[in-house]
């Protein structure tokens, strides 16, 4: 949020600052503000009732920085996820419990790839608190710990009281091994759902998102009537919390494998190929439970191709899995033989992921409606290759192009599949009206593209229409452009250190590595400003790692934050430190070309990085000797 400080400057009452508002808390817009007043913010960020503010890493490791000083004594004062960084050692042993019980209203899904450790660290540390020992856990335990019981491996769910399971059932993710132990308790223990064999759809509907993971060992047990009763129900809630359209139809698939014995609706002792499950119509199709009861075979047989071009739209939003999707396209592709019009299109849904590159170029993408409803990313993910063909397939209708809207569209996972090319053409003012687009999977010759057009577009100079030169970088360009900076050169990060913006660590350990590493610890220091603690937080990154082992040991100390690792000589030899040297005084078209040639990696398109040339070579080695005889 662009005026997250002027807003948060003019309230004095945290808790009556609205979640959206807070939502933009970052260490850029608070370092102005008095400590006080930031950690008021933070207190205005803990859960009124039963709604939180959702924070990112980048966030919460600010705020920690902001009371890791202060001596906390009620842990309910603070939002719950502010706790997963919070430093334990801080926590006074008599009140490990009360700090446990916070935490375990945590998301422990927030943690980074590079911190994803702490989640062991805390389990062990709430070991040692709750006095847990062995691999049984009680049930006054398993309330405290709360949300950390989804981090529970399979055999601390099989050796837990039973109530593990009421705990687990509240999980939104689950992994294979934790869905057997989960599942082998339901069928093998005492639980409070009774006996397998008494169960009903009551026992379905009690069991949270459990079923979601379950395999046909636990679906045999109930009646294909009782299924069908609770799928119509539970699919609609799973697609409401965007639980993908792989998991749901994998739940239908296990669900469908077998029923509890003489009360299977259809039963059928070989796969025919004939329909006998019931023609596929209006009433079917807009059942919640759909396809369930009809295999794969079954839905070929009974799907007329009018009665899919009637019910389009319901059958695609709720035959799941490949192999129905299939069917789908192979009976719209009878339908319509030379081409598939966009209103067509527009309700195909998920089932226009299994379209292959031969049937794209039969679609006719011929406006944003279209192309918005093939993109839309609840849908699935597209492969690179069927991208790269919807979009040359919109782009190639007269008078269309990359606007603000078709970026919007696409988003930048699937912008990074494209040719550099066509992202070259993308224009400025497109990108400066556009949402922010995370370009993470794009190479870094594409990152570089995207943020050349993203200087101009979020220069101070363009947003303020100002002719007046400025040697630093606005809060709002940097919020504007954060997420294109992976392409950024060494000049504008440069700049960027000398602007007093505060970077977080995710985004410093998306800029280039090369431009990171040509960077000074003093550079570095000035560039994370408040976040500078959060470098040691962060010192096993790569990135961050990288850079450490190529500056002096002494001047990593005058950090005074604890890195270590560094050189403890000032060695000009190193291969690395004269990459380092030779970015810091070339220009900015010298530094992103080196630092381009140094990876010569492939790019995500397929296409390679090409080393320089000799001539090029040449260059750049005078001004790498040039840059060493100033030094000396």
């Amino acid at each position: 949020m662009l005026f997250f400080d002027t807003v948060a400057r003019g309230v004095d009452n945290e808790s009556t600052i609205s979640f959206q508002v807070l939502q933009g808390f970052t260490c850029t817009r608070v370092q102005s503000f008095e400590v006080a007043k930031v950690q008021k913010l933070i207190k205005g960020c803990r859960r009124r009732g039963d709604k939180k503010v959702v924070l990112r890493e980048s966030q919460l490791i600010c705020m920690f920085n902001y009371i890791k000083t202060e001596t906390v004594t009620v842990f309910t004062d603070y939002p719950a996820d502010l706790l997963l960084y919070y430093n334990y050692s801080m926590v006074d042993p008599s009140l490990c419990q009360a700090y446990f019980s916070a935490l375990g209203y945590a998301d422990f899904s927030v943690f980074s790839s590079t911190l994803a450790f702490k989640k062991q660290i805390l389990f062990n540390n709430a070991k040692d608190c709750l006095r847990i020992s062995g691999t049984n856990i009680n049930q006054t335990q398993l309330i405290i710990l709360g949300n950390m019981t989804c981090l529970l491996n399979s055999t601390y769910i099989q050796n837990s009281d039973v109530y593990v399971v009421e705990m687990l059932k509240l999980c939104l993710d689950l992994s294979s091994d934790q869905s057997t132990a989960v599942q082998n308790v339901l069928l093998t223990k005492n639980t409070s759902f009774g006996a397998p064999v008494n169960w009903t759809l009551n026992t379905l509907t009690s069991l949270g998102f459990l079923p979601l993971y379950l395999s046909s060992n636990f679906w045999a047990y109930f009646t294909m009537k009782d299924k069908v009763q609770f799928l119509r129900t539970f699919v609609p809630s799973l697609k409401d919390r965007l639980v993908s359209y792989s998991k749901i139809a994998s739940m239908k698939s296990e669900a469908d494998k077998v029923s509890k014995a003489k009360t299977r609706m259809i039963v059928r002792a070989k796969r025919d190929t004939a329909c006998t499950a019931g023609d596929i119509t209006q009433v079917q199709a807009n059942d919640d439970s759909f396809p369930f009861g009809y295999d794969v075979t079954q839905f070929n047989a009974c799907l007329s191709v009018q009665s899919l071009k009637d019910n389009l739209a319901a059958i695609s939003a709720k035959a799941m899995g490949s192999d129905y999707q299939r069917i789908i396209l192979d009976k719209l592709n009878q339908a319509y033989p030379t081409s598939i019009s966009d209103e067509v299109l527009q309700v195909l849904g998920p089932t226009s992921r299994a379209g292959t590159v031969t049937d794209i170029s039969k679609w006719n993408i011929t406006t944003i409606d279209t192309l918005s409803a093939l993109m839309k990313s609840s849908d699935g993910d597209w492969s690179s290759d069927q991208v790269s063909a919807i979009v040359s397939k919109y782009l190639s209708v007269s008078g269309k192009s990359l606007g603000s809207l078709e970026l919007n569209a696409i988003g930048g996972t699937n912008l990074c599949a494209l040719d550099l090319s066509i992202i070259n053409t993308i224009s400025y003012s497109s990108l400066q009206t556009a949402n922010a687009l995370s370009l993470t999977t794009c190479s870094l010759e594409k990152m570089q593209a995207v943020f050349s057009i993203a200087q101009k577009a979020f220069s101070d100079a363009a947003l303020t229409k100002s002719t007046r030169a400025t040697s630093t970088v606005s809060a709002n360009t940097y919020q504007l452009i954060m997420s294109y900076l992976g392409g950024a050169d060494l000049s504008y990060v440069r700049t960027l250190s000398a602007s007093n913006l505060s970077m977080d660590l995710t985004t410093f350990t998306s800029l280039n590595p090369t431009v990171v590493n040509a960077l000074t610890v003093t550079e570095v220091k000035n560039l994370l400003g408040t976040n500078l603690p959060s470098l040691k937080t962060y010192e096993n990154n790569t990135v961050v790692r990288s850079w450490i082992g190529l500056q002096l040991q002494s001047a990593l100390d005058t950090l005074q934050i604890g890195l270590t690792g560094g050189r403890a000589t000032d060695s000009t030899t190193s291969t690395a430190a004269a990459s380092a040297s030779s970015s810091s005084s070339s220009s900015n078209a010298t530094v992103t070309a080196a630092a381009t040639a140094s990876t010569a990696k492939p790019s995500a398109s397929g296409l390679s990085v090409h080393p320089l040339t000799r001539l090029q070579q040449l260059l750049l080695l005078a001004v790498v000797m040039g840059t060493m005889k100033l030094m000396n």
